[in-house]
Order: structure tokens, then C-alpha cells, then sequence
């Protein structure tokens, strides 16, 4: 009996789990399912389909750009028939706002009217920021700092992004960005595994996505990517 429940328990630990993930219109192909035990990650089929390693007690993680994500403890049941996931579609607050209530209707005048006492107002309590002395006469030094002070404003921040190196780093250093999801997930070859990533960087990602907190927001960049990426090949491949 303690042999037959050792092999059951040992056979669990090893097998992979199946399931479906959809929304209240659709299966949901692009999934990504994530088992935070053992860092590994798999997408969904363009049926909503996905397999992938998990024991009880595993989490599994589901995460799709436009649904909220959703966590899942596997549990024992799980393993005698198919895993069944909705995932919730992300609501627009702006469309939600505007469609509880009727649309107000925009009053120019009273547009105008607010913007200009607003001004008036403004020029009142900061007279020195529009090159006016509170005697009522010009200040030029007044004017001349406002005129500077247009022209010194801060340049935008500096957008940096990944390079084909901090990429072909990540793959080497990452418990979740490995070779085995680029070559079995993202279904690319081994062979081109650098040509891949320079065509990733050539996208400009922004290098910030390569941090921990944002690694799902970069594995769907990389989805999307890969699969460009590969009718490339096969266009390139055809071609041959």
C-alpha cells in the first residue's frame, strides 16, 4: 500500500497539466500560463489550449494584456480532467464612465468665459510671471526670465532602449527568460537564437521591460515577435 502511494505521489510531482482558457466571448489563444514553482511558462493555441508541468500545490499564473490576470492552486483534482479557465476582460474605465451617464454637451462660451477669469486670476496673483509690476507698469527683467524660462524647459526624459546584448544577457543569467523557453515557447531554433534577439531589439524595447516586474509585459513583446519573426524564416526558407 505505502509502495502504491509513493508511486502515485512520485508520478504527480512529474506530470503535466492541460487546460482551456477563455473569456465570457471566446477561447483565448496568446495566454501566457506561468508556474511560479518551478519558472516555467507556456502560451495558449489559438484554441485556448495549453499543457505544462505542474504538481499539486504548483501556481499557476495567467496573464493576457487586455484580461485581469488570475492565479491558480493545482490541487489534486485538477489531474482527472481538463483545467477550465475564464479570465475576466479588463474594463475601460473612460467607457464606463461615459456610458453610465448621459454625454454633457460642451458650451463654448461658458468654455471661454471659465478660461478667461481663470487667467485674469492667474495674472492677479502672479503678476511678475507675465511681466507685470504690481504698480501696473512692465517689468522687463520680469519678461526676460519668463522668455528664458520658455526657452530652458527640461527636454523630455531619454528613452533607452535593450540592445541585442542586454537580450542575448538575459537569456544566459534568467531563471525565467532561458534558452528552453526561447526554443520550446517561443518556437525559435536554436540556430537563430541571436538573430532573433537582434530583430527583438531592432523593435526598440524599451530596457526598463527587462526588469522582474515587468516580465510578462516583455514575454508578450516576445510572443508577438517570435511569430513574426518565424514567417520571416518560413518566407526566407521558401525561397531557398
Amino acid at each position: 500500500m505505502f509502495v502504491g502511494l509513493l508511486f502515485i505521489s512520485t508520478s504527480l510531482l512529474s506530470q503535466e497539466i492541460s487546460g482551456r482558457v477563455y473569456d465570457d466571448t471566446s477561447v483565448l489563444p496568446g495566454v501566457t500560463v506561468f508556474n511560479s514553482n518551478k519558472k516555467k511558462a507556456v502560451v495558449t493555441n489559438e484554441d485556448g489550449e495549453f499543457t505544462i508541468k505542474a504538481a499539486v500545490n504548483d501556481t499557476l499564473q495567467f496573464q493576457s494584456s487586455f484580461h485581469e490576470s488570475q492565479k491558480k492552486i493545482i490541487t489534486l483534482a485538477e489531474y482527472r480532467t481538463i483545467l477550465i479557465v475564464e479570465l475576466k476582460q479588463k474594463v475601460n474605465t473612460l467607457d464606463e464612465v461615459l456610458l453610465s451617464g448621459e454625454e454633457k454637451a460642451f458650451d463654448v462660451d461658458e468654455f471661454n468665459v471659465d478660461l478667461n477669469q481663470q487667467i485674469q486670476n492667474d495674472i492677479k496673483n502672479n503678476p511678475l510671471d507675465y511681466g507685470i509690476t504690481p504698480s501696473g507698469g512692465v517689468d522687463l527683467i520680469g519678461l526676460v526670465k519668463l522668455a528664458i524660462s520658455i526657452f530652458k524647459k527640461k527636454p523630455e526624459k531619454e528613452i533607452i532602449y535593450a540592445t541585442q546584448t542586454d537580450l542575448i544577457h538575459l537569456f544566459e543569467k534568467d531563471d525565467f527568460f532561458t534558452e528552453t523557453l526561447l526554443e520550446n515557447t517561443l518556437g525559435i531554433p536554436k540556430q537563430y537564437k541571436n538573430l532573433f534577439l537582434e530583430y527583438c531589439a531592432a523593435k526598440k524595447i524599451e530596457e526598463t521591460l527587462l526588469k522582474e516586474e515587468n516580465k510578462f509585459q516583455l514575454l508578450d513583446i516576445l510572443v508577438v515577435s517570435s511569430e513574426e519573426f518565424k514567417e520571416i524564416l518560413t518566407e526566407y526558407e521558401a525561397d531557398e
